[in-house]
Order: C-alpha cells, then sequence, then structure tokens
C-alpha cells in the first residue's frame, strides 16, 4: 500500500508532539518496546533542533518551541494501517535464521481515529503458507531458510493474512539485544509486578540457563530484568501471561515518556544512542511514514486505544501427529476479538457454501456449518457426501471464487492444496466443502 502524504510546513517544533512520535512507536513495539521510537525521535531530532545542539535556545520542560520552518508530513490516507512487528531470537554471533519470540500487529485507523494492539501466542498451531501446518513462530525462520520471496518477514505477513484475513503492509522487526538499551536509555521503567516470578530454567545466550527470579510488588526495572520479565514463560498461565507482561511493560514505557519530560536529554544524545540502537532494528517505515503516523496518533484520545490477545478463551490446547503440545484457534471467538479490533477491514466471505460430511464422524458437517456460519458464512446446504471414505477433506470452488476458497482454507486450518476449482459444483452454492478423514477437528 503506498501512503497518502501531505508536507505542511510549521514554523514553531511542538516538543509535546514529539513525545507523541515516542508514545505511538512505544505502542507497537512488542519485543522492541520503543526502540523504533528511538530512532524516530533521535532522526528527526537532527533535521530540526541544531539550536538544541549548539546551545544557542534550548527548549523548556513545558514543551516551548524554537522558530525555524520545519516541513513535517501528514498522513491524509483513509484506509487502516496495520503494523507486524517481530521480535527475533537473536542470539550474539549467530547469521539466523530465527523465530520470532514476539508476534503483535499493531494497528491505527485514520478515519474512525482509534488504535489497537494484538498479541498472537508463539505456539499458536496455523497454516503457513507453502509449507504445510506448524507453530506460527516459525513463518519467519522458514521464509528466511527456504528462500521465501521477501524473506521470513514476508512469509509471516502472508501467514497472517491467510490465517486471519488482516492484510498487512508494514513490519518492524527489534531484537533483544536493541531491546534491552532500549529500556536502559530510558532509565529503565517502572512497574507493579502482580505475582512472583521463579524461572530456573530462563534461557541464557549460549543455550543454557540463567535463572531468572522476581518478587511481586511495585519495582524499577533496569533493560536486562525488564527483557526477562517481558520473556519468561514460568508462571501459570504461561504464554498468555507472557503476553500480558509484553503489554504492561508496553504502558510502562509510555508512563514513563509522559511522565518525565525526557525528550531534550535524549535528542542532545542523538546520534551517539542511535547508533547504539540501529543494528537491532529493521522496518520499511519511511521517516516521513513514521513522522505522518505519528501526528495521526496525537488525535487518537487513551480511551480509544486498545490491546487485545489471543488468549485462552479464543484457543484450545491440541496435540499434533508429531506430539507437540500447541495451541489451535475456535474461529469464531478469534473472529470476533479481530472484528472488533480491526473493524470492518476483515473481509466478509462472500459466497454461499455447502458443506458435506465424507467421514463416518457423525454431525462433522453440521458443526463445521455451524463454525462457518458464526464466521459469516452463507450456509446454503449441509449433508452426507456421496460416500463415507473420503481420506482427505476438499475445498470445491466454482470459477471465479478461488479467493473465497482461500479464506476458507484459512478459516479451517486447510493448506492452499485443498482447494479445487470445478466447472459443475451441482448445487447452489460457489464452494463445496467435502470433510475427509484428515479434516482437523480439534
Amino acid at each position: 500500500m503506498t501512503p497518502e502524504l501531505r508536507i505542511s510546513a510549521v514554523r514553531r517544533f511542538p516538543f509535546r508532539w514529539l513525545a507523541w512520535l515516542w508514545i505511538l512507536l512505544v505502542l507497537g513495539l512488542g519485543g522492541g518496546l520503543g526502540v523504533l521510537s528511538y530512532r524516530l525521535a533521535f532522526q528527526e531530532a537532527l533535521r530540526v533542533s541544531s539550536p538544541l545542539l549548539t546551545g544557542e535556545k534550548p527548549p523548556s520542560s513545558s514543551g516551548a518551541s524554537f522558530d525555524h520552518p520545519v516541513a513535517i508530513p501528514e498522513w491524509t490516507g483513509r484506509e487502516r494501517v496495520n503494523i507486524l512487528i517481530l521480535g527475533i531470537d537473536q542470539r550474539e554471533g549467530e547469521p539466523g535464521p530465527w523465530r520470532t519470540d514476539t508476534i503483535m500487529i499493531a494497528t491505527l485507523d485514520p478515519v474512525g481515529l482509534s488504535a489497537g494492539l494484538l498479541s498472537i501466542p508463539r505456539d499458536l498451531w496455523v497454516t503457513i503458507p507453502g509449507f504445510g501446518e506448524n507453530r506460527i513462530n516459525t513463518a519467519h525462520f522458514l521464509g528466511d531458510a527456504y528462500g521465501y520471496p521477501g524473506g521470513g518477514i514476508a512469509l509471516a505477513q502472508e501467514t497472517i493474512r491467510y490465517n486471519f484475513g488482516i492484510p498487512i503492509a508494514y513490519y518492524v522487526r527489534v531484537n533483544f539485544t536493541a531491546f534491552e538499551k532500549a529500556i536502559d536509555l530510558l532509565g529503565g521503567i517502572d512497574l507493579c509486578v502482580p505475582e512472583s516470578i521463579d524461572d530456573p530454567h530462563y534461557p541464557d545466550a549460549h543455550y543454557g540457563y540463567e535463572p531468572f527470579h522476581l518478587d511481586a510488588g511495585c519495582q524499577h526495572l533496569d533493560g536486562r530484568t525488564a527483557l526477562k520479565y517481558a520473556r519468561t514463560r514460568a508462571t501459570r498461565g504461561g504464554d498468555f501471561d507472557r503476553m500480558r507482561r509484553q503489554q504492561e511493560v508496553i504502558r510502562a514505557v509510555r508512563e514513563r515518556v509522559l511522565r518525565l519530560n525526557m525528550l531534550p536529554a535524549l535528542i542532545a544524545r542523538a546520534p551517539a544512542l542511535w547508533e547504539t540502537l540501529k543494528d537491532g532494528i529493521r522496518t520499511n517505515l519511511t521517516l516521513e511514514e513514521m513522522i505522518a503516523l505519528a501526528r495521526l496518533a496525537a488525535r487518537i484520545p487513551d480511551e480509544k486505544i486498545r490491546m487485545v490477545t489471543i488468549g485462552p478463551s479464543m484457543t484450545r490446547p491440541y496435540t499434533t501427529p508429531d506430539g507437540a503440545e500447541v495451541l489451535v484457534r475456535i474461529p469464531e471467538k478469534v473472529r470476533e476479538a479481530l472484528a472488533d479490533l480491526f473493524g470492518p477491514q476483515l473481509p466478509r466471505l462472500e459466497a454461499r457454501v455447502a458443506v458435506q460430511n465424507g467421514t463416518l464422524r457423525p454431525g462433522l458437517a453440521t458443526r463445521v456449518a455451524d463454525s462457518l456460519r458464526g464466521l459469516g458464512a452463507e450456509i446454503v446446504e449441509i449433508g452426507n457426501a456421496d460416500r463415507f471414505d473420503y481420506p482427505e477433506t476438499q475445498i470445491l470452488v466454482r470459477p471465479g471464487a478461488q479467493e473465497a476458497g482461500r479464506q476458507v482454507a484459512g478459516w479451517l486450518g486447510l493448506p492452499p492444496t485443498a482447494i479445487r476449482e470445478v466447472q459443475d459444483l451441482r448445487c447452489a452454492c460457489d464452494l463445496l466443502i467435502r470433510l475427509g478423514a484428515d479434516f482437523p477437528e480439534r
């Protein structure tokens, strides 16, 4: 997607707005939690704040500014903006590929003036296009390892689109070293730990263990401790607690930036700070796009910023045929949460669907039809197939309905190879789902 930007000349550079620039990107960085916002604040500061650096006329702590004409981009697009945030488990000296330890999607609605953040559990069992079923955190690894066009980031984006219907134009990838440094450059963060954490098997940088303990209560965390707090799964809720803690860290960073007027000092140190952080970040957002999005974020009230996790009410545990313990989606629950967070951009199924049971499992077609109906599909027929020994599930589509077939395959956790075009479906439908023995009812 090509962003719509308009450049406007502003004579007074508002440091309060620069704080919003920082906060916007803090909200969206998951594993990086604030790194990209450093980059943006520093690069923009270098461009417009030479008087501060030379000592000519520094701004006051109240947000006063100096008189220099500054061309500041403005976001004029009306479509929702989605940004994929990946925190990678990159260890020192390793060339990769890497799995993603953190997966989040930040979203901004420029028309409704709202924003949100979605956390996705890394053990979620999904279809990775071209690679079959696997944990969602392997998409980035597989894309880099096997030369997927655009690499691991592109395959992670396509995996999100295929399984959730969320189109993503932008990405930010951050490693853990950059995260630690970013928190330390803020002077640490303050948060209240709801329960004591004791993790004797917290991983170190060399595939060993670095035991981690943190007492319950309100305290100040440096970058290293904040990273451990955001990564550990050694509490009763496992990965669900871990996602909640990551969002707590986001709130803590945001609170620190708002509460302390830190920007003048940080801007003065901009060149050295960016040099410290730059190796840990990769993004396709340009400086102008980030500034424009920050101006948009400045107009969004706090009560219209939401944080959502795909949690235990939207998933169920599942053991794969290979014995791996993973999570699978409850499609209608996930769909409801995504529609609430992302709004009407999520595509509805514009197709008529028939479901046939080609197995000996009683009521299978009805259960699948009910699930699809809860996702907004129009079910026109439920019944049995012409026989009950079909080994494989197929989605038979009429010519021109391939996209609807891919959408249903994503909802049901079926690979793209399950879709087959048929000239005559012999029903008043656009898609015929013929359930076979391999259908993954979980």
